[in-house]
């Protein structure tokens, strides 16, 4: 698919997004659908020092959601410590996460709140995982992780932001990724800035590679999986 045919497929479903998701993005350049369209990942600045990105995953939307959702996904990154504290794959959940920083920075942790846009995925068939922080949910971890590491890490400012998975054909989705973060301390917003942007192509090939694992799995018997439209995410064949 070109640039125009991408811009042509969001201008369908840009206007009941802006209406009904939780994280709307603003009006792309047309510079990130080329760089989509040719294979790499679009990005763009956002209000409130925010980064977005826009790319094509080779994987139909429901793998996408899958591999994007799954339990295991934190595994694959060995910087990050995940604690489930609500909610399993699919499902909304509550979780608790913890970066380790190289010396002399202190680790940073968080709990965030994801949840699933249901109205918008039956309407649109447009896709929204998004998650906010929960602070207050913070001080009940502390017992469930490592206790000494927990005391020892710095509590995030602020982490919000989504995915949209919109469906391109049998075989592709556009994924929109946005996020909004700061690690405070002595860690300027601008070197954050530069390091999500520079980590984003990371993301959207290690997402892809991980859906060839999901698919494998979600195979005949699999522990059948719910999208946000409310329907069953059939098993692969």
């Amino acid at each position: 698919m070109d640039a125009a045919a991408l811009a042509a497929l969001w201008a369908t479903v840009a206007g009941p997004v802006g209406e009904l998701a939780r994280l709307p993005p603003p009006a792309p350049p047309e510079a990130v659908f080329s760089e989509a369209a040719a294979g790499r990942v679009g990005r763009m600045s956002l209000p409130g020092k925010g980064v977005g990105a826009w790319g094509l995953l080779p994987v139909p939307r429901e793998l996408a959601w899958l591999a994007m959702t799954d339990d295991r996904l934190a595994d694959d990154v060995e910087s990050l410590t995940e604690v489930r504290l609500r909610g399993a794959w699919t499902q909304p959940k509550l979780i608790y996460q913890r970066l380790d920083l190289p010396w002399p920075f202190a680790d940073r942790h968080w709990v965030l709140d994801v949840a699933n846009t249901t109205v918008l995925a039956q309407q649109t068939g447009v896709w929204e995982r998004a998650w906010t922080q929960d602070a207050d949910a913070l001080a009940s971890v502390r017992e469930k992780t490592d206790v000494a590491l927990f005391d020892a890490s710095e509590t995030l400012p602020h982490n919000r932001g989504n995915w949209l998975l919109v469906p391109v054909d049998s075989g592709h989705t556009l994924a929109i990724y946005q996020v909004w973060t700061d690690l405070g301390g002595s860690i300027p917003p601008a070197a954050v800035e530069a390091w999500v942007r520079a980590s984003l192509s990371d993301l959207y090939a290690d997402l892809a590679a991980h859906a060839a694992a999901v698919r494998a799995r979600y195979g005949p018997g699999c522990d059948a999986q719910i999208g946000p439209d409310g329907k069953i995410i059939a098993c692969h064949g």
